[in-house]
């Protein structure tokens, strides 16, 4: 299982909530792709992030599909999202407010579960970037953190090119602060601050 938990990486995601949902919040419908979801952290740490930005309104609005390769034929990522059940320690990271506001007990007094209207924004298929045909089209924002660095360098430009051509012009494009946009990308994404993982597909 990839590593992951909430609020990981704290510079992709004030950039997210700086840029990205500002630009998209009127939207009709404002669709994420988390690509490489593992057990659910990130994709929920988004709509917590969004539903703190938003209001209920425009939050509504908000359509999170989070993928993940699984090896096994047993859906352990499936399972844990959609009970979106998760330890003490799990949410250690999770800023105070947000676990009172976005969290709530369950029989086990060490375990928590987001909230309806978080759980209710994010949906799980399983699903392999390297088929290179997406899921869905017509992104606002993609998220693909600690993945690409496990594909060979001809396969992160293939993976690039899908995402390029599935996110809506001027959509967004999220990736691990140590990822470097290929060559071939470097005019097809602009980076939004420089030593932010965060690019903006180019108009051109």
């Amino acid at each position: 299982m990839a590593y992951t938990s909430f609020f990981r990486d704290t510079d992709a995601l004030n950039a997210i909530g700086e840029h990205v949902i500002p630009a998209i919040s009127h939207s009709r419908v404002m669709r994420v792709w988390d690509a490489g979801c593992a057990s659910g952290e990130e994709p929920f740490t988004l709509a917590i992030l969004f539903a703190s930005k938003l209001g209920a309104f425009h939050f509504r609005n908000l359509d999170i599909l989070a993928t993940d390769y699984e090896e096994s034929n047993y859906a352990q990522f499936a399972d844990k999202i959609r009970a979106a059940e998760y330890s003490r320690q799990d949410i250690f990271w999770v800023p105070q407010a947000h676990r009172e506001q976005y969290f709530e007990g369950t029989e086990n007094p060490e375990v928590f579960r987001l909230t309806a209207p978080i759980r209710e924004r994010v949906r799980y298929i399983q699903h392999d970037l390297l088929t290179l045909v997406p899921p869905e089209t017509g992104y606002s924002l993609i998220v693909c953190k600690n993945v690409l660095m496990h594909f060979s360098p001809a396969d992160q430009v293939k993976v690039l090119e899908m995402f390029h051509e599935t996110l809506l012009p001027g959509g967004f494009l999220a990736v691990d602060g140590n990822q470097a946009i290929p060559p071939p990308f470097a005019t097809r994404f602009q980076q939004i601050e420089r030593g932010t993982p965060l690019y903006q597909k180019s108009e051109a």
